[in-house]
């Protein structure tokens, strides 16, 4: 998986919704991802005329340490022959930030950096790619 799709699928799982989610002052709780790039998970990320790939499950768990775990499934698919040649769950992890309704997760593993912004117990991605419940 080229680092480049693990960024886009990170901003996939910074989205919308959570089970404990309360506003802007805390944004702790369990979310799973439901849409990715606009279209209910399993959906397509990237696509070009040799590789499809996919997101096929996601969570999030924001703890009130400031600390997140969460995962992805990923999937990706040789179009020439139709077989996956990637497909697993990525564990991610790292810190988060909360200024007012703005949300920041970093995961320094991976280098990788998600913002988003928190409201009504709903976290919404900066990009167009994803929404959690």
């Amino acid at each position: 998986m080229h680092k480049h799709v693990l960024a886009v699928l990170l901003l996939a799982a910074v989205a919308c919704g959570g089970d404990k989610a309360t506003g802007p002052q805390t944004a702790t709780g369990s979310y799973t991802l439901r849409t990715a790039n606009g279209a209910s998970v399993p959906a397509v990320v990237f696509q070009n005329q040799t590789e499809k790939d996919e997101v096929t499950a996601g969570t999030i768990n924001l703890a009130a340490d400031k600390t997140w775990s969460g995962t992805l499934g990923l999937r990706g698919t040789d179009l020439s022959t139709g077989q996956f040649f990637f497909n697993d769950v990525v564990a991610l992890s790292g810190t988060y930030t909360l200024t007012g309704n703005s949300l920041t997760l970093d995961d320094p593993f991976h280098e990788l950096t998600a913002t988003g912004t928190v409201s009504g117990g709903t976290i919404r991605s900066q990009s167009t790619w994803g929404c959690l419940r």
